[in-house]
């Protein structure tokens, strides 16, 4: 999940179009290149893609308006970024689109978004976390031959990979939170049950802490905890299915409590996420999005919003919350409600989003 916020800001060119969707949005869709880009100012939402056709896309959104540019990435570099984009990262004017089924990273300049170098030859990138000017962490591994999973830490100077630390198999989101970078060993293409804690200072892992199956999603609280969302296995893995849970991890002790959630029926990965006082918590849930209080004792019995998404987020500026849903050769959509949780509008984005991004 991504918490802070600016906005992109281009000139108006040549050329511009708009086209009236779903609740009020308009959609500007030339991507042929970057003289028929228009202005718009918002934020990112990731589009994986239909699996193997390499039609990976950025949404870039304006709520304000309802502008949207649907393929910014291709509309900017002729090309799109790859096939199943998994994630987009900010850090020091740079972005990095992780490729996951093309292997690679894009790195594009943050104020135009264009291609300034790519990150080759990886063998199964996740997420990307940046965590200063010089370096960033990417989850890489699918474990499908058993084998641990790495975290890659990669020189920003040269896009080189400067360090390689071996964690749980299939890891996939990370977040730093006191210092500590916490890693979600989801199991890739088998199973995992863990957290992993590497020291950015060595590079080396100084704690392994056991969670709920499948751990795919992170945030942290106002407390300094983290709170780990498992999706559980599913019935086609040993010993599945189990329910899926979510997880607090005091972060001085590395003691764990645990929440059941029942079994999840979302395929998506991002599905948990926090209030912009990030003292509450939005989680999808057996029946849709359910929010809770991170000194709560139990699971609320209702959820808030009655969808299930494949990605969810909330807007670290103004607390709306966003649910994003996917069907199968279709383009998914993007639902905005408030903080009563009253839908604000809907729009159509790219295919499979998974995730929003407010850089």
């Amino acid at each position: 999940m991504k918490y802070t916020i600016t906005f992109l800001k281009k000139t108006i060119l040549l050329f511009f179009s708009i086209g009236v969707l779903t609740l009020s949005f308009s959609s500007c869709e030339e991507d042929s290149n970057n003289e028929n880009t228009p202005a718009v100012e918002g934020i990112y939402i990731v589009n994986e893609g239909i699996f193997g056709s390499g039609n990976g896309s950025i949404t870039l959104l304006d709520p304000e308006t309802g502008e949207k540019i649907d393929n910014y990435f291709k509309s900017l570099n002729n090309r799109f970024p790859g096939d199943v984009v998994q994630d987009l990262a900010f850090s020091d004017q740079k972005g990095f689109i992780v490729a996951n089924n093309s292997k690679k990273v894009e790195v594009v300049d943050a104020e135009d978004f264009t291609v300034e170098n790519v990150i080759p030859d990886l063998s199964y990138p996740r997420q990307i976390l940046a965590i200063n000017t010089d370096y960033a962490y990417l989850t890489n591994g699918s474990s499908a031959d058993q084998s641990n999973g790495h975290v890659l830490k990669i020189d920003l100077n040269d896009y080189t990979i400067a360090d390689s630390i071996e964690v749980g198999k299939g890891p996939e989101s990370l977040i730093q939170v006191n210092n500590e970078i916490y890693v979600s060993n989801s199991g890739g293409h088998n199973a995992d049950n863990t957290v992993s804690v590497i020291d950015p200072e060595t590079d080396q892992i100084i704690e392994t802490i056991p969670v709920g199956d499948i751990p795919t999603d992170l945030v942290g609280d106002q407390n300094g905890d983290v709170w780990v969302f498992c999706k559980g296995l599913g019935s086609w893995q040993t010993n599945g299915p189990t329910n899926s849970s979510l997880v607090k991890i005091d972060t001085e002790t590395y003691g764990t409590t645990s929440f059941d959630l029942g079994k999840i029926s979302s395929f998506g990965n991002y599905l948990l996420t926090v209030s912009p006082e990030k003292d509450t918590l939005y989680f999808v849930g057996v029946d849709g999005v359910y929010q809770m209080s991170i000194e709560a004792e139990n699971i609320p019995e209702e959820p808030v919003i009655g969808k299930i998404p494949y990605g969810l987020d909330v807007n670290p500026e103004n607390g709306h919350v966003y649910c994003l849903t996917s069907a199968y050769q279709s383009k998914g959509y993007a639902f905005r409600y408030d903080r009563e949780h009253q839908l604000i509008d809907s729009l159509q984005v790219g295919y499979s989003p998974n995730a929003i991004v407010f850089e």
